[in-house]
Parts: structure tokens; C-alpha cells; sequence
């Protein structure tokens, strides 16, 4: 197969490193691959020298951008003549669902976050409504997002976890945890770092060596920082921004804590169970955590928004290392079930089902 990836790569994001890391698997398997990047140029993740890589910069920086965003991808998918054209954006998946089907063969959309959010509400869910009968098929996170839409959109979907990069022997479990509890993601609304930042001042108090470590960076750092100053967590929780070493930096923690509202299939929270530290997740939209932590047996989820809730579910671990640890294994045990070659196998075969009908 000739596969084009149109990808947006902007840097240190969950959809940005599975879409490289899917061009990468594909290209290892034989196919020829083209990976396009839109409107930015910023791949933090190694891309196999198979991958045929190019950036397709903004030509307008008002309205026109996204007429020549439309003719450019037109251009380069015309020169490539691909069988498959995969998006993993929504904005290049409906530029793709107005172009002839000879120019981007069978057309894929991926949809990496929660179908319901309210920007669809507007232009964008008429734009969404129109594009979604001119696409081949749809790959879907969870359940959830997949029973989102009809049957029509269904019957042409399937429901692909992501994979887990973390091999079990690269990080040996550790004898001794840091009294620190931490969180990777970029500093955005939909992360809800300041309501993680706010249950940790609920347990502060009683946890005194503990502190908090936020990962990622973005547009509200400004607001975090300023959070946890009036709070009086200046000297106990911390952003440390982004780094390629994160597994490393993280591995030995006393607990992992996803505060999302939405998210796909949150990477962060496969790799921190791979890892084996015990793990709370907020039951974020559509449902791609309950997918991963099994409640009560290698996890704990709790209601979005919940401050109480997420405070108690920390103070239930802190207080408990016997049912830390017990989680800590389990969840383990059960990542193996996300391991790369499973998943890569059911990309693949979709694809394959996608030029046969």
C-alpha cells in the first residue's frame, strides 16, 4: 500500500507521537509511507528513515489560510497518488472529503479526542455532518466515541486502542517509591491541572513530605503557577515542563493522576499503568480511561470535575501502600494486552478491509 499521513505536528502531543509511530510501524512492514505535516513543523518523536517526510507551510496567515491549506494538500496528494490518505485531524480530513476520490484514495479519519465537544455544536458539526459520508473509514479509541454516531458512520469504523511503548524490562519495578505524585500533559482546559492542583491542597495538610509534579507545557502556565502560589504550594507542587525522558523521571512515583475532562485514549495513563505506578483517572469523555483502568482492581477512577472525590481517591492510596503496590502489579499485567505489534496488526488489517470495499 501507499499510505499518506496528513498530520499536524506541533510538538509533544499524544495524537502527534501514535500518528509518527504508526507511519514508522507502517513503514516497517513494507508499505510506502509519506507522512505531510501541516501548518507546523515540529516532530518531537524519532521517525524511521522509511518515512517519507514533508511540511506543507501556511502560504496565508488570515481566512486564505485554509483555501491554500485545501490546495496544497490537493497538490502533494495528486503527486503521490496514494491508496490510502489517513487523518488524524479533523480540519485535513474534512479538506480531504471535498477532493475526488482518484486524487486521495480511500480516505481514513482517526478520531483522537471526544466527538461530543461542544465545538461541534457550531459550523464545525455542520462541516462534520456533511464530511462524514465521503469518509472510508473511521477508527475510533473507545467505545464510547464509536457509539457517538450512527450506524452508518459504525459499520465502516473499528475501535483500535493505542499501543504502549514502555517494554517490560526497561524499567524494572522500583523497591522504593518518591514521596511525589505526578501528572503529564500539556497545560491546557481540557487537562484540568488546576483541579489536580486544588485536591492536592485538599490532602496537603495531611501528607506533609509529599509533593506534586505537573509535566507538560502550555498556554495556562501563567494561571498554574499563579494557582498554586495562592493556594501556598510555592515550596510543594512544581511545573517541570516537557522533557524526552519522562519515563524515567516519573517511573519511581507514589501515584499518577490523570484530571482530564476529554481525551481519547490518554497515552500518558497506558504508559504510567506500563510503568507500574499506581494510577487515579477522572472518567473523562468518551470513556477511554474506564477502557484501560479496571476501577478498583488496577486503578481507581472518579467523577470529572470532582475535587472531593479525587482528594479521597489520593488519600485512599497515599494511606494504603499494600493496595497501591497490589494496583501497581495488576496494572502491569493488564498493559500487555496494548502491546505495539497487536495494535499495528489491527491497523493494518482495516486498512487492508478499507480498499476492498
Amino acid at each position: 500500500m501507499k499510505i499518506v499521513f496528513l498530520s499536524y505536528l506541533h510538538g509533544f502531543g499524544g495524537a502527534e507521537k501514535q500518528n509518527v509511530m504508526l507511519a514508522n510501524a507502517m513503514a516497517e512492514r513494507g508499505h510506502e509511507v509519506h507522512l505531510v505535516s501541516i501548518c507546523a513543523d515540529n516532530n518531537c518523536y524519532p521517525l524511521d528513515a522509511r518515512v517519507r517526510y514533508r511540511y506543507l507551510p501556511d502560504r496565508k496567515t488570515n481566512a486564505l489560510r485554509f483555501m491554500t491549506r485545501y490546495q496544497d494538500i490537493r497538490r502533494t496528494l495528486l503527486e503521490l497518488q496514494p491508496d490510502l490518505t489517513v487523518n488524524f485531524w479533523f480540519q485535513s480530513a474534512y479538506l480531504c472529503a471535498g477532493m475526488p476520490k482518484n486524487i486521495t484514495g480511500k480516505l481514513i479519519y482517526s478520531e483522537r479526542c471526544d466527538p461530543g465537544d461542544r465545538e461541534y455544536s457550531g459550523a464545525l458539526g455542520l462541516i462534520r455532518r456533511l464530511s462524514l459520508p465521503r469518509i472510508d473509514g473511521f477508527v475510533f479509541q473507545s467505545r464510547g466515541a464509536q457509539h457517538y454516531f450512527d450506524r452508518s458512520v459504525q459499520e465502516r469504523s473499528t475501535v483500535i486502542p493505542n499501543p504502549v511503548f514502555v517494554k517490560a524490562g526497561d524499567y524494572p519495578p522500583v523497591s522504593l517509591r518518591r514521596k511525589a505524585i505526578v501528572t503529564v500533559g500539556r497545560l491546557h482546559p481540557q487537562k484540568n491541572q488546576a483541579l489536580l492542583i486544588r485536591a492536592f491542597a485538599r490532602i496537603a495538610g495531611a501528607f506533609p513530605e509529599y509533593t506534586l509534579e505537573i509535566y507538560g507545557d502550555g498556554e495556562l502556565r501563567q494561571n498554574l503557577q499563579r494557582q498554586i502560589h495562592d493556594l501556598g504550594l510555592s515550596d510543594r507542587a512544581f511545573l517541570k515542563g516537557t522533557s524526552a525522558r519522562i519515563h524515567e523521571l516519573i517511573r519511581d512515583a507514589a501515584l499518577f493522576v490523570l484530571s482530564s475532562d476529554y481525551e481519547g485514549m490518554p497515552n500518558t495513563l497506558l504508559e504510567a499503568m506500563s510503568l507500574g505506578i499506581p494510577c487515579i483517572s477522572t472518567d473523562c469523555r468518551p470513556g477511554g480511561a474506564r477502557e484501560i483502568i479496571e476501577d478498583g482492581e488496577d486503578g481507581l477512577i472518579v467523577p470529572c470535575e470532582d475535587e472531593e472525590s479525587l482528594a479521597n481517591a489520593m488519600e485512599t492510596l497515599l494511606s494504603d501502600p499494600e493496595k497501591a503496590d497490589a494496583f501497581s502489579r495488576e496494572a502491569i499485567l493488564r498493559c500487555a494486552r496494548f502491546a505495539p505489534n497487536a495494535i499495528y496488526d489491527a491497523w493494518e488489517r482495516f486498512f487492508l478491509s478499507r480498499l476492498e470495499n
